[in-house]
């Protein structure tokens, strides 16, 4: 085992859930409303065949009979009925049993109505209040700037009788109920620590459960800045080609790594561009390939816009620019300082950014001793400062935050007991092996292999970028005929076939290797509800970038790790979702251009080939210099949208024999979406010995779900929903996600498709329900809240918070080289 879990605790106690969202109350109100009308429907019948009887025997009052009976069987309103009725009812003992069962529902109906408004009135003031918190209002203010405006308007808010008042507190409610139940990793809704194995656990997990803080820049955002500086004051830059590069039978080819202005990763798009010429772009060049703008700009084609020009070859990574923020050699901010005021030395233009940048540093400098009112106005300063430099250097950012990642730390988290948590391991690994496949799925179909077998020479080996042209051409294919075969798809079989049971528990199997594996999960009573899991060597240590009182806790994992990790190469300068700098797990790493200061060891994607020996499964890539086989190692993101598409292709070569990312959604997306499901689709949890694999769900179609009728009251809406749901069993608290078909096995990262708590008895958050199941997607997904309330692995001073333990197994056999 590495020797530290990775720990992750909301900053909002759980406890606060039943405030917030009001349903304490109206859930047994409810239920008991929804009993009292079960009974009143089972009289229905009988009663309407009293009336039909009754009918057939008094002519005189026949078609008021049958009146009434037409009424109580189209469950007309009951006050109504019973208005125009009345003495019918009461001529007849069958009848008046009805009407006394009816004006129980009634009352019942009137006494839910008065609590559906007064639990919306407390739990909205409990929204307002919990609001107020500071570090809520920390973390609104770290998500987006208008954010956190959006959510101190609200808590002095006192009408909410317009639309935009209502979206408002929709919005603001949704990213409190996320600060109290879901465990998100990159926000100050989250703190995160690492908590030692030991033999005996001391205590709550949480421990004192004091924070601790440090604030990065957002880099994405950062260097997309600095990029329109470099635009800007290109008489103060060199330039020079990439040497991303290569010469083909037809000219020249350059792969370039380009920025999408509209997302928020840096460099997370891959090209080819065929270069008629490259002399214009070289000649002259000193030893490293640099040229003076100066030189550049004379060699231009008479007209041309050399703004344009240059911008389209800087966005696009045709050329690279000197001096460069160099990621990995301390503060980008008074990196982009220093540049900034020798520029401005000379150019006017530049002093106002310098203005800026100097103001960011100030208050970046100060944040760590600030708290409540002024650190927020100083967070508030920075973001300030971010949409400042965007203006002065016509840089519109998609984050409007400067400061996006907190590294907010718990450093004294209890030790976690090291035995528990390698039973869990060792349940993990028999799982994979057994019912997944030791790598799940390499990554590649059979039919891509096979193209790319005969287009590969055997035992030749080629540069990387002639093996992603051949990539390009070796498209997956539409049969894949050893898939059939695979467990991981049998095992989803033999979950469809018995998703009606009670609960679906697997059958145990000997223990056997998977190698190095990370879980993600719960600690939840004698169980470990299991939310993902991946190929393991600190990937999840790499999502979390502060390591409190030093490295001391990053070597330790590491050093468990030994040689396997030291030799191993990570893809360095591409980063996801507003990252922070991120530490140096694998002791060597590929830059994706020419880098800075390179260490030892470390290589350009120029220096990569890739082979395919006779006798291999799978193409290995190399050092094409000394023919030397690389180990790569996926150590910084999940997602594959945020990795260019060669790099991609790499990184499946280097883990295609390892254990790669698997969430239980997505294979069940898979076999429901084959399975054509018209109607509400129960699929019962699922248990592997102390496991819980994948948590009880229902899947809707969406034109089976309750539709909310423009202009429904409110409550009329709830009743109608409440119905709905207890019809169908699904739970009070859940977990929704909205799929769309045709993404079924997409990692999907929009907002639309991550996971929001939804309380059904919840008054507050009727609309807010019934909003999301009018957006767009084609079915829907309900999954039960678990760990639910009653967990009590992290609390701390009475109360509990949400929490998500990620830990590594490295002690299986068969450690990868």
């Amino acid at each position: 085992m590495v020797p530290y879990a990775v720990v992750r605790a909301n900053n909002l106690p759980l406890d606060a859930l039943d405030a917030l969202t009001g349903s304490a109350p109206v859930e047994p109100a409810a239920a008991a409303l929804g009993r009292q009308e079960a009974a009143l429907a089972r009289l229905a019948q009988a009663a309407c065949d009293r009336l039909h009887a009754l009918a057939a025997s008094d002519a005189e009052r026949y078609r008021r009979y049958i009146e009434l009976r037409r009424a109580i069987h189209n469950g007309k309103a009951l006050a109504d009925v019973v208005r125009r009725h009345g003495d019918l009812l009461d001529g007849d003992a069958l009848l008046r049993q009805w009407r006394e069962q009816a004006s129980t529902v009634q009352a019942g109906e009137a006494a839910l109505a008065l609590l559906f408004q007064r639990q919306l009135a407390a739990a909205r003031a409990s929204a307002q209040e919990l609001v107020g918190e500071p570090s809520f209002l920390q973390a609104m203010a770290m998500t987006r700037a208008q954010l956190h405006d959006m959510a101190l308007a609200y808590a002095k808010a006192t009408d909410f009788s317009d639309k935009k008042a209502l979206n408002d507190e929709e919005t603001v409610h949704r990213y409190l109920t996320r600060a109290l139940v879901k465990v998100s990793p990159f926000s100050t809704f989250t703190s995160v620590g690492f908590a030692p194995l030991g033999d005996a656990p001391g205590g709550s997990l949480l421990g004192g459960r004091a924070t601790g803080g440090r604030y990065s820049l957002d880099r994405a955002g950062f260097f997309k800045l600095y990029d329109r500086f470099v635009l800007r004051h290109r008489e103060h830059c060199r330039f020079r080609l990439t040497a991303n590069r290569a010469s083909r039978a037809d000219g020249q080819y350059a792969y370039l790594f380009a920025d999408q202005p509209a997302y928020y990763a840096h460099r997370t798009t891959f090209s080819t561009a065929r270069l008629k010429s490259t002399a214009m772009l070289t000649e002259g060049a000193d030893a490293q390939g640099w040229l003076p703008w100066s030189t550049l700009a004379q060699r231009l084609p008479a007209g041309a816009d050399a703004v344009a020009l240059l911008e389209k070859w800087l966005t696009s990574g045709l050329l690279q620019a000197a001096p460069a923020l160099d990621d990995e050699g301390g503060d980008l901010l008074d990196q982009f300082r220093v540049i900034a005021r020798r520029v401005a030395g000379d150019e006017p233009a530049a002093r106002q950014v310098v203005q800026v940048l100097d103001d960011m540093a100030a208050v970046v400098a100060s944040l760590d001793g600030l708290a409540g009112a002024a650190l927020l106005a100083a967070l508030a300063r920075v973001h300030a400062g971010m949409a400042r430099l965007g203006q002065l250097l016509d840089c519109p950012l998609v984050k409007t935050a400067g400061l996006v990642y907190h590294d907010s730390s718990l450093p004294d988290l209890a030790p976690l007991d090291g035995a528990e948590l390698a039973r869990y391991a060792g349940q993990v690994g028999e799982f994979v092996a057994h019912y997944l496949g030791v790598n799940f799925h390499s990554g590649f179909d059979d039919a891509q292999l096979a193209a790319l077998r005969s287009a590969l020479p055997p035992d030749t080996a080629v540069d990387v970028f002639a093996f992603h042209e051949l990539m390009q051409g070796c498209q997956p294919g539409a049969h894949e005929p050893s898939r059939a075969a695979l467990p991981i798809l049998a095992l989803y079989r033999q979950i469809w076939a018995r998703r009606g049971e009670p609960e679906i528990v697997l059958e145990p199997v000997a223990a056997a290797p998977a190698g190095p594996l990370a879980a993600y999960g719960h600690l939840c009573g004698d169980c470990f509800v299991l939310n993902n899991i991946d190929s393991g060597y600190l990937r999840c240590f790499s999502r979390f970038f502060t390591f409190a009182g030093g490295d001391a806790v990053l070597a330790a994992c590491r050093a468990s790790y030994g040689k396997a990790l030291a030799e191993s190469y990570d893809f360095y300068d591409t980063f996801g979702f507003n990252t922070a700098q991120r530490p140096r797990l694998c002791g060597r790493r590929i830059h994706t251009g020419a880098a800075g200061v390179p260490r030892p060891d470390d290589l350009a994607l120029a220096d990569l080939a890739v082979d395919w020996p006779a006798d291999a499964a799978y193409p290995r890539v190399l050092n094409r210099h000394t023919g030397a086989v690389l180990a790569l190692r996926q150590s910084g993101l999940f997602t594959r949208e945020l990795y260019p598409k060669l790099l991609e292709q790499l990184l499946q070569l280097g883990m295609a024999h390892a254990p790669r990312y698997f969430a239980f959604r997505f294979g069940v997306h898979q076999i429901v979406s084959d399975a054509a499901i018209t109607d509400v689709t129960r699929i019962a949890r699922v248990r592997y010995r102390d496991l819980v694999l994948s948590r009880e769900q229902w899947w809707v179609p969406k034109a089976r779900l309750p539709v909310r009728a423009a202009g429904e009251e409110a409550f009329a809406w709830f009743r109608r929903l409440d119905a709905w749901r207890r019809g169908h069993g699904i739970p009070q608290r859940a977990f929704v996600r909205r799929h769309d078909a045709a993404l079924v096995l997409e990692r999907d990262v929009s907002n639309a498709k991550k996971p929001l708590f939804v309380d059904f008895s919840a008054p507050l958050m009727a609309r807010m329900i019934g909003r999301i199941f009018n957006t767009a997607f084609a079915m829907l997904s309900i999954e039960e809240m678990l760990p639910d309330a009653t967990d009590e692995r992290a609390r701390h001073d009475g109360r509990r918070y949400a929490h998500e333990v990620l830990f590594e197994s490295t002690d299986q056999p068969g450690d990868m080289p």
